[in-house]
C-alpha cells in the first residue's frame, strides 16, 4: 500500500460547493489530486500535487484516461438545475465513470447522491431502507418538489442504480447528504422575506455542515485505502445530523435574534400544518405524504459504521453567531475538528 503522498485521487465536480473543500483537504493530507471540472481552469490554484482537467459531461463520457493510476474516485459532479442535462450528467456519466473505474482497477469509489431520492415520505423517519422514487418516470404524487427537484431526485437515484449494475471489483460508498450548508448560507437566511421566514419557521432545516460532508467522504476513502485487501461491493449511507439541538428554521432565527437583536431575525412561526396547506395550494393537489420539513433522516447506520462528525452543526452555529456579531463579509476559517 502506497503512502498518501503517492496516491492519486480523481475528484469530479472539483470546483463545486463540496468539491472545493474535498480538494483542499486531500492536498492537506498529502494526496495527489486529479481535479475534474466543466468550468475553465485558467487561473486555478497551482500545486505540484494538483492536476486540473476540464470535461463537460454533455460533450464526452470518456473517463479511461482520467481514472488511470487513481487509487480512488470521488464523484461529486452533478447537474442540479437544468432538466435536459440531468440524465446525461447524473446517470450516464456515473455509469461510465464506474465502468472506467472497474477497468482501471480503482480501489474505492464514492458517489454523493442526495436524500431527494426518497421523494416525500409517508413516514416520519427515513432510513436507507425506506422507499425511494420511481427512477424511470416522473410520478408527481411521490414528491412535493417542483419538476426540477423531482428530476434531480430521480436521476441521482439513477446514478445509484448505475453503480449497482457496474459494481464488480471496486468498493463503492454512496452518501445521501441532507441540506449541505456553510456559514454564509446561514447568514443569507437573514435576507429571506418575513413571510418566507414565517412559513419556514416550523420546518426541520436538515442542515449538515459542509466540512463534515467533505470529512465523511475522505473518511470512507481512507478506511478503504488503508485495508490491505479489497472489499468490493456497494454500501449506502444517509449523511444527516437531524438530531442536532437547533434543527428548525425557527430555532435558527430565534438564536440569531438573541445574539444580535436584529429584528430581521424576529419571526412569529406559523403552525406546521400551514406549510402543508401552503404546499397543497401551490401544487393544486392533495398529496398524502409528509413535507420535507416534517421528516427526519436517520443517521444511525453511519454511526454504526464508526463515523462521527468532527465539526457538527453546533460548531457551525457558533461560527454563524460570531459572523453575525462581527458583521463581517469575510470568509470564516473552518474550525478545528473535535477529537474523535
Amino acid at each position: 500500500m502506497r503512502s498518501s503522498g503517492q496516491q492519486r485521487v480523481l475528484v469530479t465536480g472539483a470546483t463545486g460547493k463540496i468539491g472545493r473543500h474535498v480538494v483542499n483537504e486531500l492536498l492537506a493530507r498529502g494526496y495527489h489530486v486529479r481535479a475534474l471540472t466543466s468550468r475553465s481552469v485558467t487561473g486555478a490554484r497551482a500545486d505540484d500535487r494538483l492536476e486540473w482537467r476540464q470535461l463537460d459531461f454533455q460533450e464526452s463520457l470518456d473517463f479511461d484516461v482520467l481514472v488511470r493510476e487513481c487509487a480512488a474516485v470521488l464523484h461529486l459532479g452533478a447537474e442540479l438545475s437544468v432538466i435536459e442535462r440531468m440524465r446525461r450528467s447524473n446517470v450516464e456519466a456515473t455509469r461510465s465513470l464506474a465502468e472506467a473505474s472497474e477497468r482501471a482497477g480503482v480501489k474505492f469509489f464514492c458517489y454523493t447522491s442526495s436524500v431527494s431520492v426518497y421523494g416525500s415520505s409517508r413516514r416520519r423517519l427515513v432510513s436507507e431502507d425506506s422507499p425511494v422514487l420511481t427512477a424511470d418516470r416522473d410520478v408527481r404524487s411521490e414528491y412535493w418538489g417542483v419538476k426540477e427537484l423531482r428530476c434531480y431526485g430521480r436521476t441521482k437515484l439513477g446514478g445509484e442504480l448505475a453503480i449497482s449494475t457496474a459494481a464488480c471489483n471496486v468498493e463503492y460508498v454512496i452518501l445521501r447528504p441532507t441540506v449541505v450548508v456553510d456559514v454564509q448560507d446561514l447568514v443569507r437566511l437573514g435576507d429571506w422575506s418575513k413571510a418566507k421566514k414565517q412559513r419556514a419557521a416550523s420546518r426541520h432545516a436538515h442542515h449538515i455542515y459542509i466540512h463534515d460532508v467533505a470529512d465523511a467522504v475522505l473518511w470512507f476513502m481512507e478506511q478503504s485505502l488503508s485495508r490491505g485487501q479489497a472489499s468490493p461491493g456497494v454500501r449506502t449511507f444517509n449523511l444527516s445530523e437531524d438530531a442536532t439541538p437547533t434543527n428548525t428554521y425557527g430555532q435558527i432565527f430565534k438564536s440569531a435574534f438573541e445574539t444580535t437583536g436584529d429584528r430581521r431575525w424576529r419571526v412569529a412561526p406559523l403552525p406546521w400544518f400551514v406549510e402543508w396547506l401552503w404546499e397543497i395550494l401551490k401544487s393544486r393537489r392533495i398529496i398524502l405524504r409528509l413535507p420535507f420539513g416534517r421528516v427526519l433522516f436517520a443517521g444511525n447506520k453511519l454511526r454504526d459504521a464508526g463515523y462521527e462528525f468532527p465539526f457538527g452543526m453546533p460548531r457551525a452555529m457558533t461560527i454563524f453567531h460570531q459572523e453575525l456579531v462581527s458583521d463581517s463579509s469575510d470568509s470564516v476559517a473552518p474550525p478545528t475538528p473535535a477529537t474523535r
